[in-house]
This record gives C-alpha cells, sequence and structure tokens, in this order.
C-alpha cells in the first residue's frame, strides 16, 4: 500500500516538474523561429522568384506564427501578436484580423528590392509586415532584421 501511494507522489512531482520546464513558461530558455534564417534562405531560393510569382504565393489566409527583432533576439517569441491573421487579396487589397475581428483594410504592392528580394509596399503600414518576403512551403518571413528591424513568421491557413 505504501509502494502504491509512493509511486502516485512520484507521478505527480514528475508531471509537476514537466509542465514547469516548458519553453514558454522558462524566461531564460531562448525560444527558436519555427525555421531558421539560413534555413529558410536555403528554401527559399529553391524557386526562381519574381513580382508575379510572390504575389501569387502571397494570396490567401496567413497566420501570424513568431517575432524575433534584430535588437533583443533572444526575446523571440509566439506571444507578441496571437490571435493576428491577413488575408492578401487578389484586388491587392489585405485584411488584417486580431482574433477574428478586421482591424485594417490596406492597400498592398509587390515591389522588388535592390537585391533581387521582394518586399511589399502597405498603405497604411502593417507593424509585421516590412522587410524582404521568404517562403518556404506553407510559410511566409517578412525578414526586417537584415536593415535591423523585426523578423515575422507566418504560416498558411487552410
Amino acid at each position: 500500500m505504501k509502494s502504491k501511494t509512493f509511486l502516485k507522489l512520484w507521478v505527480l512531482i514528475v508531471l509537476l516538474i514537466q509542465i514547469s520546464c516548458t519553453k514558454e513558461n522558462d524566461p531564460l530558455v531562448k525560444q527558436e523561429p519555427p525555421i531558421t534564417l539560413p534555413n529558410m534562405l536555403a528554401c527559399h531560393r529553391t524557386t526562381s522568384w519574381d513580382s508575379l510569382t510572390v504575389h501569387t504565393k502571397l494570396l490567401g489566409k496567413w497566420e501570424w506564427e513568431y517575432i524575433q527583432c534584430y535588437w533583443n533576439p533572444e526575446d523571440g517569441n509566439y506571444k507578441d501578436f496571437q490571435g493576428l491573421s491577413i488575408e492578401f487579396k487578389p484586388d491587392n487589397t489585405l485584411e488584417v484580423k486580431v482574433n477574428g475581428q478586421t482591424t485594417q483594410t490596406p492597400k498592398w504592392e509587390v515591389v522588388k528590392l535592390n537585391d533581387g528580394n521582394y518586399s511589399i509596399h502597405v498603405n497604411p503600414v502593417v507593424l509585421q509586415l516590412p522587410g524582404r518576403i521568404l517562403f518556404c512551403t506553407e510559410r511566409v518571413l517578412f525578414n526586417d532584421s537584415y536593415v535591423d528591424g523585426c523578423d515575422n513568421y507566418f504560416k498558411k491557413k487552410d
């Protein structure tokens, strides 16, 4: 009888330790992006991109996934913009929603950067969309850390 009580107590302690040691609960554990920047770049470069293919690939709904900023990369996280989604529409409008509520409906257009990559011009500005656009399967990265900004990852929504 004593051994069953001891075993139950031991299992409970182990479960509590596991719960308390998750990444999100431990401020000392650095949260990593869903795909590292070097892997994102390598994946993106397997396709030839032009303004039309970038435009077409952006069309549809995207859910915000992760942010990491140049000036504080150790604070990258999955919380800052939870509930944010963006739908890129064929008529060059987009719909920004937070928890299902529309907050912005700006215009957008694909622009070519001097380095051969692409970004989008959004009017009015959407804070999560500056930077060069990098695609890898069903993810898009708005990579702005190369000019000391933030990187925002989005995942394609079905």
